[in-house]
């Protein structure tokens, strides 16, 4: 009967920490992980001079983009990130511009994009810079 008793809390222990929350406050739909950035277009013409990958990362309310290049060189900003009810906007930005810093195309301090394409593996949207360049940035979920 020990055993039997000793087992079965074993399991609910077990259970309760396979099943913790990853999702910090909740389930954010398909933002959730990472996202490499497979292209960005400025005006529809493909940015070809961008040095490394990006990733994107979501969670909770918490951006995270990072820029990949080189031999394990990293360059990382984090901000804050919200989507509008309807899942067609969401806005980027990052609260202390001194520590903000990557070099990615139309990307700027504060930033809000028109989500023109969505799924749980790609994503498309979209945003004009201060200058009315339209930037397409093309993401796809990573494993």
């Amino acid at each position: 009967m020990k055993k039997t008793l000793l087992y079965i809390a074993s399991l609910v222990v077990a259970v309760l920490l396979l099943g913790g929350c990853t999702r910090n406050h909740g389930d954010i739909g398909i933002w959730f992980g990472t996202w490499h950035v497979e292209q960005i277009t400025a005006d529809g013409t493909p940015v070809n001079d961008v040095k490394g990958d990006y990733f994107f990362q979501f969670q909770n309310k918490v951006f995270r983009v990072s820029q990949v290049y080189g031999h394990e060189q990293l360059v990382e900003s984090f901000g804050t990130w919200n989507e509008s009810e309807d899942g067609t906007k969401m806005t980027i930005s990052f609260p202390d511009p001194s520590a903000y810093y990557i070099e990615m195309p139309g990307l700027e301090a504060n930033n809000e994009f028109t989500v023109t394409r969505s799924s749980s593996r790609e994503v498309t949207f979209t945003k004009a810079d201060a200058a009315g360049t339209t930037f397409a940035y093309h993401l796809k979920r990573q494993p």
